[in-house]
């Protein structure tokens, strides 16, 4: 029972290690009650292959209906909102809420780079990573203000057969990431 409680310890330690600063000014969201939230999934890679590959080895194992949820429902109704609820958690405090804000001043763009969908194999089971970077920009413009780039997030306990459910866990591990580091702004 230690080794498993110094070893969920030290997968924790990486993990809080693994989120980066926000690089730039984001001084400016302090005080801001809605902040907008878009993703951009272009170009994203799994594991370093490309989507289409991926997919063409998921798919073997799926149904047809699999491969067109993988690359729409998955990410609009579980992977964003659990990013969303877990990124709101650690800034409610500090009264900031993220969302579909579309006249707020401020728009986080979450550009997916890589996920890593894990594996499951029971106690050989590997946890989804994600690597992202997070762009703060001023609505209306096209260059970030301040940057936070976050390489292979990943969650520490749920483990599970489907893989959109461990990418759902590690978006809101993302979530949570972003949101800590929005929280140290001063």
């Amino acid at each position: 029972m230690k080794k498993l409680v110094v070893v969920l310890f030290a997968m924790c330690a990486m993990t809080a290690l693994q989120a980066q600063k926000i690089k730039g000014d984001a001084s400016c969201l302090k005080g801001q009650s809605e902040i907008n939230i878009q993703f951009d999934y272009k170009g994203v890679t799994y594991d370093g292959d490309s989507e289409t590959k991926y997919l063409k080895e998921e798919n073997k194992a799926k149904d047809p209906e699999w491969k067109t949820a993988w690359t729409s429902t998955f990410r609009t109704d579980k992977w964003e909102p659990r990013l969303i609820e877990d990124l709101n958690k650690e800034i409610v405090k500090n009264g900031m809420e993220v969302g579909n804000f579309p006249d707020a001043k401020y728009t986080i763009l979450v550009k997916v780079i890589d996920i890593d969908p894990g594996t499951f194999a029971g106690p050989m089971s590997m946890p989804a990573r994600i690597t992202c970077i997070v762009s703060f920009l001023k609505n209306g413009s096209k260059s970030p203000f301040a940057t936070l780039e976050l390489k292979k997030i990943s969650y520490k306990y749920f483990m599970s057969p489907m893989p959109e459910q461990r990418v759902g866990e590690a978006m809101s591990c993302v979530g949570e990431a972003i949101g800590k580091q929005i929280s140290k702004i001063k």
